[in-house]
């Protein structure tokens, strides 16, 4: 059963790779759209500061955490949980069975550099996989209108987007229920991250991120406390 975890005022679902491709599949099989969205510790300190922003992750059929930075934050141990997500577990699974069903896909990008490259990726590791259309904002333009006459157009099946955070979530909040395809998965730069090796740097900045992303979430944790005595006393 899916459960949900709070981190910094986001909530996201807490489930296993396994559980969340199950309801990919049956979100395939649905008339209307299904938002997946992968979140990063970047998105979670961008949308914490607007309770207003952060009720968008709400609005998706899944938001799942993609770093185990996030996982532990919330209190999760079990070290095959954290594995899962260092390993990009549902991202395969996703991909491989976009693959296997001749799904119909619409690629989506922020630039041509990042399209390409996505490109090249399923071209070495799923060259197969359906491909209807792609195209990057920095190509045609970011309105909302000419996104979504592409989309639309295509009449893909799945959208593939790896737009940045927070284009990626305003847009699909705004215009979900204008999106004539079966299933968005907002994966952002993840699926670039999959086979690459991380540098020295990038090692330490994603230690740092996880230190802060600790802090501000004890923070929280105490803020809450003190609120729930002051009116336990009262």
């Amino acid at each position: 059963m899916k459960e949900k975890m709070q981190v910094l005022g986001v909530e996201l679902d807490n489930c296993t790779a396994k559980y969340a491709m199950k309801r990919v599949v049956e979100y395939v099989k649905l008339e209307r759209i299904n938002v997946v969205e992968m979140v990063t510790m970047n998105t979670l300190a961008r949308f914490q500061q607007s309770e207003e922003s952060r009720e968008i992750f709400e609005t998706f059929d899944l938001a799942l955490p993609s770093d185990r930075g996030i996982l532990q934050a919330a209190g999760v141990k079990e070290e095959w949980r954290l594995k899962e997500v260092d390993e990009f577990l549902f991202i395969k699974m996703v991909m491989r069975y976009l693959q296997k069903n001749r799904i119909r896909v619409f690629l989506l990008a922020e630039t041509q550099s990042s399209l390409q490259k996505l490109e090249d990726y399923i071209q070495e590791e799923y060259g197969n996989l359906r491909i209807i259309e792609s195209a990057s904002l920095e190509e045609r333009g970011s309105s909302d209108d000419m996104l979504l006459n592409l989309v639309n157009g295509a009449e893909a099946e799945c959208v593939l987007s790896t737009l940045p955070s927070p284009v990626e979530e305003y847009f699909i909040s705004r215009n979900k229920s204008l999106v004539n395809a079966r299933i968005w998965l907002g994966f952002g730069h993840l699926i670039n991250e999959i086979k690459k090796e991380k540098r020295g740097f990038e090692k330490v900045k994603d230690f740092l991120l996880r230190k802060i992303l600790q802090k501000e979430v004890e923070k929280e944790r105490r803020k809450n406390d003190i609120v729930n005595n002051d009116s336990i006393e009262n």
